[in-house]
């Protein structure tokens, strides 16, 4: 393509002598700062079916602005063709130009540039030239310039993907175990980091076989290309590939080390190290910016400004160059990979979210936040342009910067770069580039909803909310982080009574997820390819604290205090939980219970307060049944005393009200004798020393919790089918049996029921049915229970020869 350059007439020869000089001068390197990127040969590197924007910019001589030289009328012949590729194919789907060079006068002096793209992974080498072909009485020979470009397509690689291991961390041992960790706050189930790494691929064949090494992988080999492929021209003697492989040490590494080097701009911490650490040594925040994420940063030839956001781009050397003083695969400019992470559909726990770069990579693990610490933030870039370039940059009357690599562009049947490619990612104002902040993420999958069961407090118990498929860009070392949240809800099977028991501390509630990571080219759709490339599988698993434990101890003679501890999810106290007692004697004597505000042992409901339903209390004779309504206090603790003078067995309940869903609520249930203050089957309980749940939160230490009521086993319990001789009586018709079955408690079984109706109680006709040497028996015994609760028969502990057991409204 002709490029047309306009000149003011009137400055005829002597400008264009000048640019002459300009033209000739190919080494650009400015007075002070670091090298020029363009005097080497550093490839592009970009991924199969990108295209990428190879630039060349060419100051001029006598440092004049591009005003100076507006109005002549210059035509140059600018060409750039192909001179070698490593690759197969190269007639179907290799590289091609898709763009002859074009030019223009920017503030980096006057530019070419050419787009390129493959299909298909390899290294291409292009040539462009830049030719005289109308004046050449004036500027000499046809070939006013050349420069040979390196352009590097990789074939993606499958992720791998760990767990990040750390004391502040919800995994602190990277074994992908969640538990609650105490905090000045309470407890928490924190966030884990999941590490994700990318590599790429491509062939070295063709005229490259003779170095012997068929395949390349970066960023592990990057060294190695860099020690037989780099050559520049302002080293003497470099014209052999590979005598100028520092050039190539163009970014720092991702380990946090501290040291500067003399030549660095730091003011602190400089030592005779010839590696720096490439950090923000200064501390002082960005003046143009104002965001301590974009530097300025160190490097050995001073540092970068205060507007350092990648990727490297060598037209870009003072914000991009981040030079450590060591050749290795930290220095390879992997380009961004965009990279699916992914919760399985059959996880019960768990949803994704941003980890921020500048969080990981800082020493005190607070980063920007802090303000600009002094080197505190290491392994930059925090931010950059995903693409690489900006559409419409680099004229001199364009406020947008000059840039080059990896090209995005409105795309028609396919999505190319998330978010990036719309008119709105370009500039708003020179303060404000629309630039990624490493590792935003997009959502592409969402959890939402409620389990089909309540609370202790008698909210639904939320299912996971929140991204359960995220996509994220990985950074110029291949690498992206997301966070795992464990605690945004749980998936839950209701029982056949609507609850969800996740309070049982026999049977603690354990979350499972597991997250897989998936690459994906993040431009054109490689269809060659065989589809994305998915990684290992990481396995979480979540362990919920929370406990529901009812407990009694002596308070004093012919006296009980029992307290029922409810700790949530993450171990911490419920407060204002509703949580309704109830007792009733083995033998039919009538215990005497009520609300208790005490401290007994490290049991303290001085502060409880009432709630719910106005409290009730016995004695009820006829239901030989007593209950009292109570809300959870700060400890998640509520309490009654229970007295009885008559040494009998007492069975205390405790029911959470706003566990109910269309029947009895999430119970438990103690044996305990308040005249000789021991548990009824078993010895004395001491007086707490601690938690009574035996849950991690802050109710207290370690007690003594009373074993919760299991169904008992291989009773079965039944309601027999009316007959005309069996029907109930027209007072029965309005009562309804709810429930009914078998409970074990310590040694002992007994039937717990619940009738419903207008009356305060129930008559029940209960036929026992046994067997004894081959020998079925039964017989029928009647109770009368309260109604509109559940309540364990009074009088009626099952003999280990009952089979099963019918009960009927009588």
């Amino acid at each position: 393509m002709r490029l047309r350059i306009s000149f003011a007439l009137a400055a005829a020869v002597a400008a264009i002598a000048a640019l002459t000089i300009g033209v000739g001068s190919a080494a650009a390197t400015p007075a002070a700062g670091p090298p020029d990127p363009q005097t080497t040969n550093i490839p592009y590197v970009a991924w199969a079916g990108e295209t990428v924007k190879v630039v060349k910019c060419l100051g001029f001589a006598d440092g004049r602005s591009e005003s100076d030289v507006q109005g002549l009328n210059l035509p140059f012949n600018a060409t750039a063709s192909i001179e070698d590729w490593s690759g197969v194919d190269e007639t179907h789907s290799g590289p091609v130009i898709i763009n002859n060079v074009t030019g223009q006068f920017t503030t980096s002096g006057l530019c070419f540039s050419f787009e390129v793209t493959s299909q298909k992974p390899g290294l291409a080498v292009y040539k462009m030239s830049i030719n005289n072909a109308y004046l050449p009485i004036l500027l000499g020979g046809d070939s006013l310039d050349q420069h040979q470009f390196l352009v590097i397509w990789l074939q993606d690689q499958a992720p791998t993907i760990t767990e990040v291991a750390g004391a502040n961390l919800g995994d602190p041992k990277g074994d992908g175990i969640f538990n609650p960790i105490p905090g000045p706050r309470g407890n928490a189930l924190q966030n884990g980091p999941i590490q994700g790494e990318v590599k790429g691929t491509f062939p070295f064949g063709n005229d490259f076989a003779g170095y012997g090494r068929p395949t390349v992988t970066l960023p592990d080999d990057w060294a190695w290309l860099a020690q037989h492929l780099a050559v520049d021209d302002s080293l003497t003697g470099s014209n052999f590939p590979g005598a100028a492989a520092m050039r190539w040490d163009i970014h720092d590494d991702d380990l946090n080390t501290e040291g500067h080097v003399s030549t660095s701009f730091c003011t602190s911490d400089v030592t005779a190290t010839t590696v720096d650490a490439v950090d923000n040594c200064n501390g002082d925040m960005g003046s143009l910016s104002g965001d301590p994420d974009l530097g300025p940063f160190s490097n050995i030839y001073g540092g970068t400004d205060d507007f350092a956001f990648g990727p490297f781009d060598p037209v870009r050397p003072f914000d991009t160059l981040l030079s450590d003083g060591k050749l290795d695969a930290g220095d390879a400019p992997m380009p961004a990979l965009r990279v699916d992470v992914n919760i399985s559909k059959d996880s019960t726990v768990g949803t994704l979210v941003k980890a921020d770069k500048s969080d990981i990579y800082s020493r005190d693990g607070t980063g920007s936040s802090t303000g600009g610490t002094a080197h505190d933030l290491y392994a930059p870039f925090y931010k950059a342009l995903i693409p690489a370039t900006l559409p419409g940059e680099g004229s001199i009357f364009s406020w947008a910067p000059l840039t080059s690599g990896v090209a995005g562009h409105a795309s028609n049947n396919f999505t190319s770069f998330l978010g990036f490619t719309d008119p709105s990612r370009i500039y708003t104002t020179e303060e404000t580039p629309g630039i990624y902040d490493y590792w935003d993420t997009f959502t592409t999958s969402y959890s939402f909803g409620n389990n089909a069961c309540n609370d202790a407090s008698g909210n639904p118990i939320p299912l996971p909310h929140g991204a359960t498929g995220v996509a994220v860009y990985t950074d110029e070392h291949g690498e992206a982080f997301v966070q795992f949240d464990p605690y945004p809800g749980i998936v839950l099977t209701p029982d056949s009574n609507g609850r969800c028991d996740i309070y049982d501390p026999s049977h603690p509630t354990v979350g499972h997820a597991s997250i897989t990571a998936t690459s994906v080219y993040p431009d054109q759709p490689v269809l060659w390819d065989g589809g994305n490339k998915t990684s290992n599988t990481l396995a979480k698993t979540v362990n919920y604290a929370s406990s529901k434990v009812l407990n009694c101890v002596p308070k004093s003679t012919n006296e009980a205090f029992c307290v029922e501890t409810i700790l949530d999810p993450q171990g911490n106290p419920v407060v204002g939980a509703h949580v309704e007692f109830s007792a009733q004697a083995n033998q039919g004597s009538v215990p005497v219970i009520g609300r208790d505000a005490a401290k007994v042992g490290s049991y303290d409901t001085r502060d409880v307060s009432a709630g719910g339903p106005a409290p009730q209390m016995g004695p009820d004779t006829s239901s030989d049944r007593n209950f009292v309504d109570i809300t959870t206090n700060a400890n998640g603790e509520a309490s009654i005393f229970v007295r009885s003078t008559t040494n009998a067995c007492i069975d205390v309940s405790s029911e959470n009200t706003g566990t109910r869903n269309g029947g009895e609520g999430i119970f438990r249930s103690t044996d305990f004798n308040p005249t000789s203050g021991a548990a009824c089957g078993g010895t004395t309980p001491p007086p707490p020393t601690g938690n009574a749940g035996g849950g991690t939160g802050n109710a207290g230490g370690s007690g003594t919790a009373t074993a919760p009521v299991v169904t008992a086993a291989p009773v079965a319990v039944s309601t027999p089918v009316p007959t005309a001789r069996t029907a109930p009586s027209a007072a029965a018709k309005t009562m309804t049996l709810a429930s009914a079955r078998v409970v074990k408690i310590n040694s002992n079984r007994y039937l717990v029921v619940r009738v419903n109706g207008p009356a305060k109680t129930a008559k029940l006709k209960i036929t026992l049915i046994s067997k004894s040497h081959g020998k079925v028996t039964s017989r029928v015994v009647t109770r009368f229970v309260a109604t509109n609760h559940q309540v364990r028969v009074g009088g009626l502990k099952l003999a280990p020869s009952i089979r099963s057991v019918r009960v009927a409204i009588a």
